[in-house]
C-alpha cells in the first residue's frame, strides 16, 4: 500500500520535484562522465605519466559526491517542509512516523532510480563531450571514446550512497518534528533582525576585507616574480577572500531588507512593504546559507578561471623557454661528474640528428655559443648576486650568432654597435635598470645599450644573456655549445622522439653512485604534450567541480524558495483579500524571488572580473603577454554560462511558485 501511495505522490508532486529531479539528474550525468574519464582507455594511453592525477580525480569525485550527498539531504529536508501539512495530516489520521518515513524513502528511491537512469543517459553524451575537450586540450586526435564498466559501477555506488545519506537526513527530521509544526508552520512568526545598522557596517568591512585580499594577492605575485618571494601572501589572501565573501552575504542578508523597511517613501509604494517583510524573514533565517552558497559559486568561478589561465600561461611559457622545435643544450656528461655506462650512452649530435630525421626532416640547423666573461658585472644589477651566488658569472653571445637565431624566429636583426644589449632569461630582467653597466672584454669597454623585452626567448638556461660585438668574444671560454633545430613536419610524435633521445648515466653526489635518466635535447612537441596532459586533467577536474557547485548552489536557492510555498500561499491569499489584483501579485512574487536569488549570486559573479584582471596581470608580470586577451575572453564565457544557468533555475522557480501561490 505504501509503495502505491509513494508512486501516486511522486506523480502528483512532479511539478514541485522538477528542479530537484533536474539537478540530481545533471549531477549524476557529471559524475558518470568524470568517472568514465578516470577509467577511459584514452586517458591511460595519453596520460601514462599522470597516474597521480587519476588518483586526484577519484578523490575529487568522491569528495564532490559527499558534498552532493549533504546538499541532497538539505534539499530533501526542503521537500519535506514543502509537504509538511500533508505529513501532519497523515500523523493526525493515525499513521506512525515510521509509516511516513517509509513512504518518503520509497519516493526518494523512485526518484533515485529515475534520476540515475536519466543521468546516465545524459552522461553518455556528456562523457563524449568531456573526452573531446580533454583530448583537444592534450593535442591528441578526437575520436569516439569507449565507455567503462568501472566508471558505471562507481557512479551507481556513489549515487546510491548519496540517496541513502539523504534518507538518513529525512529520518532525523521526521523523528524530531512536531505535529503542530507540520500543520501550523505557516503561523510561525519569524524573528526580526536585531541591530541591522551593525550588520550593515559588518557588510562594508567584509567588502573591504575582500578588496584587501585581492590587493595582497597582487602584491605577493609581484614580490614572488621580482624578488624570488615565497608567495605566502598569495596563500593568506585565499582564506581572507573566503571569509570576506561569506561574511559579506551574511551581513547583507541581515541588514538590507530591514534597513529598506525604514524608508517610508519606498514602503509607501505598492506592495513594497509586503515584499520587504517577506524578504526580511527569509534572508534573516537563511543568512548563513546565503554566505555558504556565495562561497560555492564564487570559488567555482575562480577555480574555472584559474585553471584556464594556467593552460594559456603554460602554452605561452613553452614558446619562451623552447623557441625552436628542438634545442640541444650542448651538455657534456663528464662536466658534471656523470660517466657512461652499459645501459645507454649519451646521444651524439650525429645520432640525435638521425633520430630527428626519422620523425621529421631538419629544415634549419643553427649552431651558437655562449661565453663566460669570468665576472659578475651584470648580475650586480640584479637580485641574483652576493652571498648565495658566489662563482656565478655573466654570459655573453656574439651578435652574429644571436642574429641568426633572432631572424629564424621572424625578427629584424639587432645592431649593438660598440655596446651590448641584454636578452632576458626571465621576465623580471626586462624591468631592471642596467644604466651605467659596462663590460670589459678583450681590453675594450662596452656600454649598456638597452634590453630586448619584446618577444624575448630563453636561449640558454640563464637569467640573462648579453649580446656583444663579434670581436668581444674572442679569447673568452665557451660555456655552452648549443644547436637550435627547426623541423619540417609538425605532426611527429614528440614524446616518442624525446624518449629515443634519452640516455642513462651514473651520478655521484657524494653519497655513492646512482643511476639517472638524462636528455640533452629539449623537444618542444614533447614538452607541450606532457604539459597538455597535466593541464587537460586539471581543467576537466576544475570544470567538473565548478559545474556541480554552481548547480547545487542555485538548486538550493530554488528548493529553499519552493519549500516555503505553503507559507507564501497563505500570505498571498491575505494580500489578494486586501484588494491586490493578479498582475500586482505576480510583480510582487517576481521581486521577492528575484531578490532572494540575486543577493547570494551577484557578488560571486562580479568577482570573475577582478579575478580575470589578476590572472592577466600575473601573466603580464611573468612576461607572458600574448594570451591575456584569451584569458579575458574565457572569463567572460564562464560568467555568461553561470548567468544562463542562474536564469534557467530562476525562471523555473518563479513559474512553479506563480502556479502555486498567485490567487486569481
Amino acid at each position: 500500500m505504501f509503495t502505491k501511495l509513494a508512486r501516486r505522490n511522486v506523480k502528483r508532486q512532479l511539478g514541485n520535484y522538477l528542479i530537484y529531479f533536474i539537478t540530481v539528474s545533471l549531477t549524476v550525468a557529471f559524475m558518470f562522465a568524470i568517472n568514465n574519464v578516470i577509467f577511459s582507455e584514452q586517458m591511460q594511453q595519453n596520460a601514462e605519466s599522470e597516474q597521480s592525477l587519476r588518483g586526484l580525480l577519484i578523490f575529487l569525485t568522491v569528495f564532490v559526491a559527499c558534498i552532493v550527498a549533504f546538499v541532497l539531504g538539505y534539499a530533501t529536508s526542503f521537500m519535506l517542509r514543502l509537504r509538511k501539512r500533508e505529513f501532519g495530516m497523515y500523523l493526525t489520521l493515525g499513521m506512525t512516523r515510521r509509516n511516513i518515513l517509509s513512504i518518503f524513502v520509497t519516493e526518494t528511491m523512485l526518484m533515485c532510480a529515475a534520476a540515475l537512469t536519466v543521468g546516465i543517459l545524459l552522461g553518455l553524451f556528456m562523457y563524449q563531450g568531456m573526452m573531446a575537450v580533454m583530448t583537444r586540450l592534450m593535442g591528441a586526435p578526437i575520436d569516439f571514446a569507449a565507455y567503462s564498466l568501472k566508471g558505471l559501477m562507481l557512479t551507481v555506488i556513489l549515487v546510491v550512497a548519496m540517496f541513502v545519506l539523504s534518507s538518513v537526513t529525512s529520518a532525523i527530521y521526521l523523528r524530531r518534528v512536531k505535529i503542530y509544526d507540520l500543520i501550523h508552520g505557516a503561523r510561525k512568526v519569524e524573528r526580526a533582525v536585531k541591530h541591522p545598522v551593525f550588520w550593515f557596517v559588518v557588510m562594508l568591512l567584509a567588502l573591504a576585507v575582500m578588496a584587501v585580499s585581492l590587493v595582497i594577492f597582487r602584491i605577493s605575485v609581484a614580490d614572488t616574480v621580482e624578488n624570488d618571494g615565497r608567495g605566502m601572501g598569495m596563500l593568506a589572501s585565499i582564506p581572507l577572500l573566503a571569509i570576506g565573501l561569506v561574511m559579506f552575504h551574511i551581513a547583507l542578508a541581515r541588514s538590507i531588507a530591514n534597513m529598506l523597511l525604514k524608508n517610508r517613501t519606498l514602503c509607501s509604494r505598492g506592495t513594497n512593504t509586503f515584499t520587504l517583510r517577506q524578504l526580511s524573514g527569509k534572508l534573516n533565517s537563511n543568512s548563513i546559507l546565503a554566505g555558504v552558497l556565495s562561497f560555492l559559486i564564487g570559488f567555482a568561478i575562480i577555480g574555472a578561471n584559474v585553471s584556464f589561465t594556467m593552460k594559456v600561461s603554460e602554452r605561452e611559457a613553452i614558446e619562451i623557454s623552447c623557441p625552436f622545435d628542438v634545442m640541444l643544450n650542448g651538455f657534456e656528461p663528464s662536466d658534471q661528474g656523470y660517466v657512461e655506462n652499459d645501459v645507454k650512452s649519451p646521444i651524439t649530435i650525429e645520432e640525435g640528428e638521425a633520430i630527428m630525421e626519422e620523425y621529421s626532416g631538419i629544415k634549419e640547423k643553427i649552431e651558437f655559443k655562449a661565453y663566460d666573461t669570468g665576472d659578475d658585472v651584470l648580475r650586480a644589477y640584479t637580485p641574483w648576486t652576493g652571498e648565495r651566488y658566489e662563482g656565478v658569472t655573466d654570459m655573453v653571445i656574439s651578435q652574429s650568432d644571436f642574429n641568426r637565431l633572432w631572424e629564424a624566429l621572424g625578427h629584424e636583426p639587432v645592431d649593438v654597435g660598440d655596446g651590448f644589449q641584454i636578452i632576458p632569461g626571465a621576465s623580471q630582467v626586462g624591468e631592471m635598470d642596467f644604466t651605467g653597466a659596462e663590460l670589459g672584454l678583450g681590453g675594450k669597454t662596452y656600454a649598456y645599450g638597452g634590453t630586448i623585452t619584446e618577444d624575448y626567448a630563453r636561449l640558454i638556461s640563464e637569467y640573462l644573456l648579453a649580446v656583444v660585438p663579434d670581436e668581444a668574444v674572442e679569447g673568452l671560454p665557451v660555456e655552452y655549445e648549443n644547436i637550435a633545430y627547426d623541423l619540417e613536419d609538425d605532426s611527429y610524435d614528440g614524446m616518442a622522439m624525446q624518449e629515443e633521445l634519452r640516455y642513462y648515466g651514473v651520478a655521484d653526489y657524494g653519497s655513492g653512485p646512482v643511476n639517472i635518466e638524462m636528455c640533452d635535447y629539449d623537444v618542444k612537441a614533447a614538452i607541450i604534450a606532457e604539459r597538455n596532459q597535466f593541464m587537460a586533467i586539471l581543467i576537466i577536474g576544475a570544470l567538473y567541480i565548478a559545474l556541480v557547485f554552481v548547480f547545487m548552489a542555485i538548486a538550493i536557492l530554488a528548493l529553499k524558495t519552493l519549500s516555503g510555498l505553503s507559507d507564501d500561499r497563505h500570505r498571498y491569499r491575505l494580500l489578494s483579500q486586501l484588494g491586490t489584483d493578479e498582475k500586482e501579485q505576480k510583480k510582487t512574487l517576481f521581486r521577492q524571488i528575484f531578490s532572494f536569488f540575486f543577493l547570494p549570486f551577484i557578488l560571486p559573479t562580479l568577482l570573475s572580473f577582478p579575478v580575470a584582471y589578476l590572472c592577466g596581470d600575473m601573466m603580464k608580470q611573468v612576461g607572458i603577454m600574448e594570451g591575456i586577451g584569451e584569458v579575458y575572453l574565457i572569463s567572460t564565457i564562464i560568467t555568461v554560462s553561470v548567468v544562463v544557468i542562474y536564469a534557467l533555475y530562476f525562471t523555473a522557480t518563479y513559474l512553479i511558485s506563480k502556479r502555486n501561490v498567485i490567487h486569481r
